[in-house]
């Protein structure tokens, strides 16, 4: 039971420093299916933005000169922020402001700060914390060259013109850039159901929507905030008591990258035509899109996936340890839809996968393999369904539909689910967890044929747990838990009728996988010996665990020549 103990262990420590999730029990990683789209869409606001330390050409050379030359060490890339690598934090600075947004000759938006008093409360809108609200305008508002005769308030923020969909992904530039048209005052995880309450006046030439106290979703702050659409096109945000302080706010032809990086209290800039967005965050966050440019500045493009520590805690999705982003995909029957974001990257074509491991200081004395296998298998899982007589179902999955459902008997998968007994009459017990990839992870990874996934199963209504913790699908894994269900056995030509033949196939899929091991350091934290070797150790010992892990079929090679 050594592997479970240890990651139990070190699964405590690193949580220890985000209390938050152990209280929402929404795990420690934050892989999504959004990943690449959030980490192009971060890299396009702080391209837009700038850094601002290279604001002339004498800044960008000291800079330059200042930061030590990349290196390799014991097959490890080293990296120092040159200005490049680093997007610093941005403090929320409208409080008790108004910015008009005022159409102009490019097709975009000025903003012009006002004196504008909120608006009073009008007709309560019911809107619920993931839904949108649909109001008629007695006007058609005129949206970068279209109109709109339909407003769909939501409760996070925004105002969307032409769609009610809000989206999936992290509340933030991604989301707002991909969704429809739409206007944010304070784009960010609101919940109404808590307090507050959103309102809607509308009138002959403007339409004024109040969000008037509602607080952050999970947090005790509250916000008032206003949007008013003008029959004119301009748009007015107006901020009153403002408690939550990361958010993004401006406007969006929807499905974009093409941005400015608006400072709004300073009203600039001006004579754009694309998105005009301010980004507030209280962190700095690693731009993973930059790292990967500047590796393949100086490395061959010859790896399947970049393996990211830092020196210090930089992670771009708040709230996590550690992701993977699937920046490729060519194979069909496991679940992922095909994709290319290779070239965004600085890849040609090699790149499939970037994982981030964060701070590497957690790491400096255990080696983190559980972490690191988990994000490294994301690459290919878990996102298997299966078909029975009700269609194609989610049972297997949990945690953000890319985790094993904490009721799959995974083999004590690294990819969560656990290993489950069945005590008979119903009963269940889970008695290990994170020690492999499964024979279902392996089938997905093209590591085993079907005829080489013997049958499996999942717990169908699980109740009368022991201890009695509420437990649900996406639940963390955790040994010594019993409950009451239904025992559902699952084959894997079901997984096949679902989703089709897994693609290449085992024995045609490739059993060799390379990875590359980059360390970022900057003026916050240096890259000392210590954590220099910490990646190093890591890096060659994962080559053995990686084949133990497979059941020695597949390999990975970690040198960067």
């Amino acid at each position: 039971m050594r592997a479970r103990v240890q990651f139990a262990g070190v699964l405590a420590v690193l949580l220890a420093a985000v209390p938050a999730l152990r209280a929402a029990d929404e795990g420690w990683c934050g892989t999504t299916a959004e990943g690449s789209r959030e980490a192009l869409a971060l890299h396009a606001w702080a391209a837009a933005a700038g850094h601002p330390d290279t604001s002339s050409a004498h800044a960008a050379s000291s800079a330059q000169a200042a930061a030590p030359a990349d290196l390799d060490v014991d097959h490890v890339a080293l990296l120092d922020d040159r200005n490049d690598l680093v997007i610093r934090r941005n403090p929320f600075d409208l409080d008790g402001r108004a910015v008009r947004l005022q159409p102009n000759a490019a097709g975009g938006y000025d903003p012009v700060p006002l004196a504008l008093p909120l608006d009073a409360p009008g007709a309560a809108l019911a809107v619920a914390e993931e839904g949108a609200v649909a109001v008629d305008l007695p006007f058609a508002f005129p949206l970068y060259g279209r109109r709109h005769r339909t407003a769909y308030v939501t409760a996070d923020g925004r105002v969307l013109l032409d769609s009610s969909d809000t989206g999936t992904g992290d509340k933030g530039l991604a989301r707002m850039l991909a969704g429809p048209p739409s206007v944010a005052a304070f784009f960010a995880d609101l919940d109404p159901s808590r307090g507050g309450s959103i309102t809607a006046t509308v009138q002959a030439d403007r339409a004024a929507f109040l969000w008037s106290g509602v607080p952050g979703g999970g947090q005790i702050n509250r916000n008032t905030f206003e949007i008013v659409l003008h029959a004119g096109g301009e748009i007015d945000l107006v901020w009153g008591t403002m408690e939550s302080r990361q958010a993004v706010v401006g406007v969006t032809p929807g499905a974009t990258l093409d941005l400015a990086a608006a400072h709004l209290s300073a009203a600039t800039p001006r004579d754009t035509g694309g998105a005009l967005l301010e980004r507030f965050s209280e962190t700095e966050k690693l731009d993973l899109v930059s790292v990967l440019r500047r590796f393949y500045a100086g490395h061959p493009d010859s790896f399947d996936q970049v393996v990211v520590y830092t020196t210090r805690p930089l992670n771009p999705i708040p709230g996590t340890l550690a992701f993977e982003i699937n920046v490729k995909n060519a194979v069909t029957g496991i679940g992922l839809d095909g994709s290319d974001d290779s070239a965004a990257w600085g890849s040609a074509g090699a790149l499939e996968s970037v994982v981030y491991m964060d701070a590497v200081d957690q790491y400096l004395a255990t080696d983190g393999f559980e972490f690191l296998g988990h994000e490294v298998g994301h690459r290919w899982g878990a996102r298997l369904r299966f078909r029975d007589l009700g269609g194609t179902s989610l049972a297997l999955l949990g945690r953000a539909i890319v985790h094993w459902s904490f009721f799959l008997d995974s083999q004590a998968s690294v990819l969560e689910g656990n290993a489950i007994r069945d005590l008979g009459g119903g009963r269940f017990e889970t008695v290990d967890f994170t020690r492999r990839y499964s024979a279902l992870d392996q089938y997905a990874m093209g590591l085993r044929g079907p005829g080489e996934v013997p049958p499996f199963f999942y717990v169908e209504g699980a109740d009368e747990f022991r201890p009695s913790r509420g437990y649900k699908a996406g639940s963390t894994p955790e040994a010594g838990v019993s409950f009451t269900g239904v025992r559902r056995d699952i084959r894997i030509d079901q997984v096949i009728a679902a989703l089709g033949p897994r693609l290449p196939p085992a024995g045609q899929a490739p059993t060799l996988w390379r990875q590359a091991y980059v360390l970022v350091s900057d003026s916050g934290a240096a890259a000392t010996e210590a954590r220099r070797a910490a990646v190093a150790r890591i890096r060659a010992h994962f080559e053995p665990y990686y084949r133990a892990a497979t059941d020695g079929r597949g390999e990975v090679v970690t040198t960067l020549h």
